[in-house]
């Protein structure tokens, strides 16, 4: 058998399929060649759109009752995969293993809960989500860096898991190796950001940016709809996941 090599293909390059910047990173915006003209152009007219009207929700969908009308069974297959790429770059290129067998137990759940809130609340409640979310870190490809290296303490422990679920209550620290590349990502960012104003971080992170501590909270029941710069259908992503 021949092995043939993959030609590696660079994640922004997803993106124009996508038609969305889900890493939300200001970088695109720099790029000058022809065939992302049309895509910065519809980033640009989403994000003008939403400015304009009211925020939207990831738990609310409405859908055509007029089949012929753009709900056709291609669109839809296109649709979901879509969402199923763009949740998982967001959250660092995950295996379809690891997101099968998550959305599996929550399709599974027999809680009386919204499948749709239980499904961001697990996610969310990862080490490296809420290390993103607390900007220690430019990306979630970055915080499970720190993790790797050992330069995350839950509880007065090293975590070496990245995909460790946080509970409410738990202490998340810096190894003291660390402090001032935390301190440069969190630099970063803030130039990064429009009139150097610092984004509120989540109501349920208790963030101390001096000691570079965090208290994890009650995530339950928090609306994350402005937490992401993109639109997805939840249930969407949860049913594809666990049918395939």
């Amino acid at each position: 058998m021949v092995n043939t090599q993959k030609r590696y293909k660079p994640l922004y390059k997803k993106f124009i399929r996508l038609r969305v910047n889900p890493l939300n990173n200001n970088k695109v915006f720099k790029f000058k060649r022809q065939k992302w003209k049309t895509f910065l152009n519809s980033l640009k007219r989403t994000n003008t759109f939403y400015k304009r009207f009211k925020p939207y929700t990831h738990y609310n969908h409405n859908t055509s009752k007029f089949a012929s009308q753009g709900n056709s069974y291609k669109k839809k297959f296109r649709n979901d995969l879509l969402a199923k790429k763009t949740f998982n770059y967001f959250y660092g290129g995950l295996l379809k293993k690891h997101l099968k067998t998550r959305m599996t137990k929550i399709y599974r759940s027999k809680e009386f809960r919204d499948p749709m809130l239980a499904c961001i609340e697990s996610f969310e409640s990862r080490l490296d989500a809420v290390l993103y979310r607390s900007k220690f870190s430019y990306s979630i490809k970055n915080a499970r860096q720190l993790i790797s290296h050992k330069h995350i303490r839950v509880n007065n422990n090293i975590e070496k898991n990245k995909s460790y679920t946080l509970k409410q209550g738990d202490l998340i620290q810096i190894d003291f190796k660390a402090i001032k590349l935390v301190k440069a990502n969190l630099k970063k960012q803030l130039k990064d950001q429009p009139n150097n104003i610092w984004p509120i971080p989540p109501t349920y992170l208790t963030i101390n940016y001096n000691t570079l501590e965090i208290v994890f909270g009650d995530v339950k029941n928090h609306n994350f709809s402005t937490s992401f710069p993109f639109k997805l259908d939840i249930n969407s992503i949860i049913t594809n996941y666990y049918r395939h």
